[in-house]
């Protein structure tokens, strides 16, 4: 088995002194039933981005009370989840480069990543890489959730959580999902092919900051070069809790993370200055998450996975049984008419599915909720209420001023109906 398949696992870290032992410990527990991996075919590569707790103390001493387990720890001082997770992806793919020219041997290697403040499942390696095998995929997400018990006293906003991530299994069980940094993998060939991760971005503040994205984008420059994309639902991760419970408020008015599509990673540890919330939301609150919550969901999971591959809609059985097969074939002439009128060739460069995929969401949102009701269940919904300015716009003219709505750059209105990292 050493002979066909390497894996390394990536983690970027900043003070994560109160998790990392927990964290490592998971991935030391990892088993294979089937024998896929050993310790012989299996890296982690720890990222330490600027960490100013003891965090990188603790990862040496797990190495070194565990030396049979190739631990590499590495640092990235430009600070940002997306170069940490940049540098150790590439460092992998380099690593295995150079095994292979030494070894004369020449195996199938995959690259995974992670959170570090997330907690994976004793098999989530082992389904993660084991359904890229079984499935011919290039890349693979996994399936996560939240612990209820961290939630006993919110029934309210579990509920809210619970819903938006039924959404989610369903539309990654169809499309084949999108990685995010809560885990997935991909071949290190195709990693590599695309330029790996590629860092974006965005003004705060006249300073250029990195863009939170870096997950999104990669998957959709590897779809658009051929990756086949697939999910894990048996390969589970386990979210730490914190971003609800720390920026709890926030996250309900879909800004947690942002304002006028400027998305950056925040530090969501509680200090002295935080206030961690333990009392469950309001009817209103829980309405109001789940609004932002699915309006940041429908556009990337629903109809971006369709710009990028509009014959989806033509070919595909269970696509087309999803939307039904009036809806599917509505969008798809849908998308090629908006080609022509944007003077675009196709969707996949990056951010530019964006004014499409905002218009698509109001123009098809009845029959998008429709298909997520039949698919998930009835409470879905409805669509949440349009922003005022389309309210009154009479229906004869709305495909039109939801043009302009969706393409104004100067307000990024747009942006923050649609969510800022709102989604849970």
């Amino acid at each position: 088995m050493e002979a066909q398949y390497f894996i390394s696992v990536v983690l970027p870290v900043y003070n994560e002194a109160d998790r990392i032992h927990a964290v490592l410990e998971s991935l030391l527990q990892q088993h294979s039933p089937g024998g896929l991996f050993t310790l012989d075919n299996l890296e982690i590569i720890i990222v330490d981005n600027n960490s100013t707790d003891n965090s990188v103390a603790l990862v040496q001493a797990f190495a070194d009370r565990h030396p049979l387990l190739r631990l590499h720890l590495l640092h990235e001082t430009v600070q940002g989840v997306s170069s940490a997770r940049k540098k150790g992806m590439d460092d992998a793919a380099q690593r295995a480069r150079l095994r292979d020219a030494t070894s004369g041997l020449v195996r199938k290697h995959y690259i995974l990543s992670a959170d570090a403040d997330c907690t994976v499942d004793a098999r989530w390696i082992d389904e993660l890489v084991g359904t890229l095998i079984t499935q011919r995929g290039d890349l693979c997400t996994c399936h996560y959730y939240y612990a209820a018990e961290d939630f006993r006293e919110r029934p309210r906003l579990y509920a809210e959580i619970e819903k938006t991530l039924r959404c989610r299994h369903v539309s990654f069980s169809l499309f084949g999902g999108f990685p995010d940094g809560k885990g997935f993998g991909i071949e290190r060939q195709m990693y590599e092919k695309v330029g790996g991760i590629e860092i974006f971005y965005q003004l705060k503040n006249g300073d250029f900051v990195e863009h939170l994205s870096d997950d999104w984008d990669f998957g959709i420059k590897a779809i658009a070069a051929g990756a086949r994309p697939v999910y894990a639902p048996r390969s589970r991760v386990k979210i730490n809790s914190r971003r609800v419970d720390n920026l709890l408020h926030e996250v309900i008015e879909g800004v947690a993370y942002g304002h006028r599509g400027t998305i950056i990673m925040r530090d969501v540890r509680p200090d002295s200055a935080m206030l961690t919330f333990v009392n469950d939301i309001t009817p209103a609150q829980a309405q109001q998450a789940w609004h932002y919550s699915i309006k940041d969901y429908v556009p990337k999971n629903l109809i971006l996975p369709v710009l990028l591959n509009p014959a989806l809609l033509r070919e595909n059985a269970a696509v087309i049984d999803f939307f039904t097969p009036p809806v599917a074939e509505q969008l798809f002439v849908r998308i090629h008419q908006m080609m022509q009128e944007m003077s675009i060739t196709d969707f996949l460069p990056i951010h530019s599915y964006k004014t499409p995929a905002f218009r698509l969401y109001f123009e098809f949102r009845h029959a998008l909720f429709a298909a997520l009701r039949r698919a998930v269940g009835a409470e879905i919904g409805e669509p949440p209420p349009l922003p005022a300015c389309l309210a009154r716009v009479p229906q004869a003219d709305f495909n039109r001023f939801v043009w302009y709505y969706c393409e104004d750059r100067e307000s990024g209105e747009a942006h923050n109906y649609f969510a800022n990292g709102g989604v849970f």
